[in-house]
């Protein structure tokens, strides 16, 4: 009913601020995809504001990242996932795991160890690697990062597991398809698919 008055004085620009935050997970859904529909009919340019990555990515034509106040980036939703411009936006929009890196002769070491990954644009040589963990493959040899499993859940059809990399110095999340025979303690061997570096902070 809110939404129906003010769109009844013919707005400009209409403003919801997180307008889906006391919902179930299920209804938002369906409002989210009802709201969409209503914007594509009308036309109104609409500042929506939300917490919610999912919701963001689904309903933006342009989407806005803010941090403590400031504009982190701006662009469509590909652009913003495909391509974060900075940590924080790497880590907020979409979930992700990270490690320290070493870069040296366009290679990319952990732990002293190469693994199968080659960065020549990249000019330090302390770094942080960032990557979906959907976005991995398994490998059986070659240079690789490795780990072990310390725990795991189910999302969705997949499974996600938690591994210990470095002697439990780092810990990184991954998925699995869902009949993967992984237990606790199996060693996995995998590569990121698609990833990207940032200067590290220390």
């Amino acid at each position: 009913m809110a939404l129906a008055r003010a769109l009844a004085i013919e707005p400009r620009v209409l403003l919801l601020d997180e307008p889906f935050g006391a919902l179930d997970a299920q209804v938002r859904k369906e409002l989210r995809k009802w709201l969409r529909e209503i914007h594509d009919r009308t036309g109104h340019t609409t500042v929506f504001v939300t917490h919610d990555q999912e919701e963001a990515l689904e309903l933006a034509d342009r989407l806005v990242v803010m941090s403590q106040g400031a504009i982190e980036q701006v662009g469509t939703p590909d652009d913003v996932y495909d391509s974060p411009n900075s940590p924080f936006v790497f880590s907020f929009i979409g979930e992700s795991s990270t490690l320290p890196v070493d870069v040296e002769n366009g290679e990319l070491w952990a732990g002293g160890r190469a693994i199968g990954l080659g960065s020549q644009a990249f000019s330090g040589k302390n770094a942080r690697l960032y990557f979906r963990p959907h976005d991995v493959e398994l490998v059986e040899d070659g240079a690789a990062l490795a780990g072990v499993v310390v725990a795991s859940r189910r999302v969705g059809g997949t499974r996600r597991v938690e591994l210990e990399i470095g002697g439990a110095q780092e810990r990184v999340e991954i998925d699995l398809p869902f009949d993967h025979p992984a237990g606790e303690r199996t060693r996995i061997a995998f590569r990121p698919k698609r990833w990207r570096l940032f200067p590290s902070a220390s």
